[in-house]
């Protein structure tokens, strides 16, 4: 009898022992995991992403551009008419709906862009501007060809969408996208390179 209270007690301090062991492998294995998964983020840096979505404006945004001078011509053109037939309104409606799928095209570029850890909110601020940018052209190519085009809510409706696109992009500091579409200060005018 002797002998069992020392046997016992080498047994649970084994127990003790390994228990202590398991219990500073898993924290040192729960810690290396953390710092591995917050070192490799993969996530690309503000600049990196930066330098990619301005080189999608300078791909892309002179299309746009091009795009917009036609839907201003045809447009142009459709109300110094003095009866416009509805071949003359699809023309223009059909100008218009190329600068929102030209545009809806660019910002699906950016939206393919990895993003940045950093400045997420603002990124996705800049996809939203350009979307509604793209959904005022389609809105009112959709009234031009309706015959409602007159209705001064679209241009106001393009503006704003332009002041907002022009306000992210001053914000994420895209600067050949400012030299596409120019700046706040600008007040909606577009810049043509």
């Amino acid at each position: 009898m002797g002998g069992e209270p020392a046997t016992e007690s080498r047994g649970s301090r084994l127990r003790t022992h390994i228990g202590w062991w398991v219990g500073i492998s898993s924290a040192a294995i729960g810690i290396l995991a953390f710092f591995l998964t917050r070192c490799e983020s993969g996530a690309p840096s503000l600049s990196e992403w930066r330098a990619k979505a301005d080189a999608i404006c300078e791909q892309e945004f002179p299309g746009v551009l091009q795009k917009m001078r036609a839907s201003d011509e045809s447009f142009l053109e459709l109300i110094r008419k003095p009866n416009p037939v509805q071949a003359d309104r699809n023309a223009a409606s059909d100008a218009s709906q190329e600068v929102s799928v030209s545009m809806r095209h660019l910002v699906g570029s950016w939206r393919a862009l990895e993003q940045p850890d950093e400045q997420r909110s603002e990124i996705d601020k800049l996809h939203a501007a350009g979307a509604a940018f793209s959904e005022a052209y389609a809105s009112h190519a959709s009234a031009i060809y309706s015959d409602e085009y007159m209705d001064e809510v679209y241009g106001d409706q393009e503006r704003a969408a332009l002041t907002a696109l022009t306000n992210q992009i001053e914000t994420l500091e895209l600067k050949e996208c400012k030299v596409q579409v120019g700046s706040p200060e600008d007040e909606g005018e577009i810049i043509v390179p």
